[in-house]
């Protein structure tokens, strides 16, 4: 260690002040004999360098002003082991030598730019917040559309009449039984109680039509020989099927039903 820098002490400091009464000279002095750069003064007291080089310019004009001006010159002089009190009586006088406060709070607006070298956000941390953000969105977006889907299914659900509603009519009389009429045509007509999804093919036909059959939509078919329907069996109870005005019993046991002109008679009620 060379004795120029074992001899430098906070007192010799106070004693160079004493001479050229300049803090910003004998704090640029103070850092250039450790070595240290006003970038890494900086980088560990947060501290942008620009308030870094006023306070080395005795330039205070350009500092936040009040207490963060003595909060600047007592963390330069901490970090490069000068005598804070020493720095602070120097920068005290050169201010009100030049008319300046010292100890009232600062209003100026360079107050939010104290941090202003601060290291960027990472741009990692940026996108991972807007992905998050745009998830949580599209999140509320489908949760809405699902409920207003499910209130509007029940909403039809319940506008449909049940034959259940119709327990509380006067019964009427009961007709004598008539014999079948004469099969002319074969005409069958498909309705449902409540919406459910069917499927269906007449006679050899292999594409299958797929839909939601409604109440307010029932539908007609004239195969020439068969029908074929496809539904799920907790929907059985909705499908309502008649051929030639005449309506059928329908399987509550299988999936799929064909109806055709030598078996429709054996679903009669």
């Amino acid at each position: 260690m060379n004795s120029k820098s074992s001899d430098h002490t906070p007192d010799s400091d106070a004693r160079d002040g004493e001479t050229d009464g300049s803090l910003g000279r004998q704090l640029r002095r103070a850092r250039e004999e450790r070595g240290v750069s006003l970038r890494e003064i900086s980088e560990q007291t947060r501290i942008t360098m620009r308030h870094l080089e006023a306070i080395e310019a005795d330039d205070y004009k350009h500092l936040p002003g009040g207490i963060f001006n003595k909060s600047f010159v007592k963390a330069y002089a901490r970090y490069i082991q000068f005598d804070e009190k020493r720095a602070l009586d120097l920068y005290m006088q050169t201010a009100r030598e030049r008319g300046e406060p010292v100890d009232e709070v600062a209003t100026s607006p360079q107050r939010s730019r104290i941090y202003t070298n601060d290291p960027a956000r990472s741009p990692l941390v940026t996108f991972g917040l807007s992905a998050l953000i745009l998830a949580v969105l599209i999140l509320i977006v489908y949760a809405g559309l699902h409920y207003y889907r499910r209130k509007d299914a029940q909403t039809v659900a319940q506008a449909t009449p049940t034959p259940a509603s119709t327990t509380n009519a006067p019964s009427a009389p009961t007709p004598a039984p008539v014999a079948p009429a004469p099969l002319q045509g074969f005409q069958i007509r498909v309705k449902a109680s409540r919406p459910f999804w069917l499927t269906s093919w007449q006679d050899a036909e292999k594409k299958m039509r797929g839909r939601m059959l409604k109440p307010e939509a029932p539908e007609e078919f004239q195969p020439e020989s068969a029908l074929n329907l496809r539904y799920d069996k907790v929907s059985a109870d909705a499908l309502e099927v008649s051929v030639n005005g005449q309506p059928l019993r329908t399987p509550t046991d299988t999936t799929v039903w064909t109806i055709t002109k030598d078996n429709y008679k054996q679903f009669l009620p």
